[in-house]
């Protein structure tokens, strides 16, 4: 994700309450695509990162997509034992 920038101190615009507009999204989750290719550089498609697509460690389907729940925190360790 790129950084963002402020022309003014970044305290000032994160405290700003006069902005008044709200956003859901359906079903409280961010349906997010990725684009994906070979290591080669050719590409392959489009892919949806639900299931697991950029976990490294494995989990149930429903546990790894609950990273894509808006306002959810999610943490996800594993050990070498």
């Amino acid at each position: 994700m790129p950084w963002l920038y402020y022309q003014e101190d970044a305290n000032t615009i994160l405290t700003d309450k006069s902005i008044t507009n709200s956003y859901k999204f359906p079903d409280s989750k961010l349906f997010l695509t990725v684009s994906v290719f070979r290591v080669n550089g050719s590409f392959i498609g489009y892919r949806s990162v639900m299931r697991g697509l950029l976990q490294l460690c494995k989990n149930s389907d429903t546990f790894m997509d609950a990273a894509y729940v808006f306002g959810t925190f999610y943490e996800h360790t594993v050990s070498d034992a």
